[in-house]
């Protein structure tokens, strides 16, 4: 029955991964034997009703998520399922960030064996740090919850869970763990680069020099955009940014999309086009000029006008598609608040 599955999903995802598969068939067993038994004994069909009464007396997912592992542990299965997200959100990022890091790192300093060595240990210096501090933050916050006296039982007794809140979790509003994380990772990607590392967001027409010679700092190599750009715009991209990963969070943590971060959401992709539409009118963002090229000494006035108005026409082209993306999220996003409230 459904609610069955969505309760031992909802088990399932508050333990740790090696043990899952079994608990999961232990307890869809148990809770489908319970039901067929009650049927028999009260006469009454097997049905939601009769689920909802036999999942009422089980409690609340967090509790038997608890009763299944022992009192024993570092980060307790309340934390857990938040512990896990972070972590691998970290991980993502940092991961990233860090081949980044070490490609810019290699290109200044010159692709050596040494160098590439230096990089591999500082990712995974940064690796280690990141996930010490992680564990040790919620090591703390599980030590301070057990100290106030704070249980599973306490904060979710039976008396204050209703199994029909299972049915709210519809496959429509449910929740791809690794889309989420993709887009927090590409968000921070973005603001770290922007506002970090801007001088990295270049454009280049040829690398023969480079395969020829082996010599970066020959390179021509330009400026995407101008100081306009970073000024006016970059601080209104990073609160989008920012707050496109709050949202995140918030939907992973919950499990499900609900009515209030589905407007959260509609929210933060409306500024995003409003900030499109104000950055595709505004002149002069582009750096990538004739002036700018044909100072290089390589390409003739006639080639450089041609790239710098592709250059022009590439970034308006990339704006009004990105765009049409958040209008088409946006509307995706209405479309599932009318259709889930028939």
């Amino acid at each position: 029955m459904k609610l069955i599955d969505t309760y031992v999903s909802e088990v399932g995802r508050r333990l740790p991964r090696k043990n899952r598969t079994d608990i999961e068939a232990e307890l869809r067993s148990t809770l489908e034997d319970s039901l067929e038994e009650r049927g028999r004994k009260t006469g009454k069909p097997v049905d939601d009703e009769l689920a909802v009464e036999v999942l009422r007396e089980y409690g609340a997912p967090e509790k038997v998520a608890a009763s299944y592992q022992g009192e024993r542990y570092l980060i307790g299965p309340r934390l857990y399922p938040t512990f896990e997200l972070v972590l691998k959100i970290v991980a993502s990022v940092l991961g990233t960030l860090a081949v980044i890091g070490m490609a810019v790192q290699l290109v200044h300093s010159g692709a050596t064996l040494l160098n590439f060595a230096n990089g591999i240990a500082g990712v995974l210096s940064a690796f280690v740090t990141a996930l010490g501090n992680v564990v040790l933050i919620f090591a703390i916050i599980e030590w301070t919850l057990r100290t106030q006296g704070k249980t599973i039982q306490a904060e979710t007794g039976e008396k204050t869970w209703d199994p029909r809140s299972l049915e709210k979790i519809t496959p429509s509003n449910q929740v791809k763990l690794g889309e989420g994380i993709t887009e927090i990772v590409m968000d921070a990607i973005a603001i770290v680069v922007f506002n970090f590392y801007p001088q990295i967001i270049g454009f280049t027409y040829s690398l023969n020099n480079v395969f020829e010679t082996g010599n970066w700092s020959g390179l021509p190599f330009f400026p995407l955009f101008t100081g306009l750009f970073f000024s006016r715009f970059v601080p209104w991209l990073t609160l989008v940014w920012g707050l496109d990963i709050l949202g995140h969070i918030l939907v992973l943590r919950m499990g499900k999309w609900t009515v209030g971060t589905r407007l959260f959401n509609i929210a933060v992709r409306a500024g995003s086009i409003a900030v499109g539409a104000v950055m595709l009118a505004t002149p002069g963002l582009v750096n990538i000029t004739v002036e700018a090229i044909t100072a290089a000494g390589t390409l003739d006035a006639g080639t450089a006008e041609l790239l710098a108005g592709m250059a022009r026409q590439g970034f308006a082209s990339v704006l009004v598609i990105v765009m049409a993306v958040e209008a088409l999220e946006i509307g995706k996003h209405i479309y599932r608040l009318v259709t889930d409230r028939k």
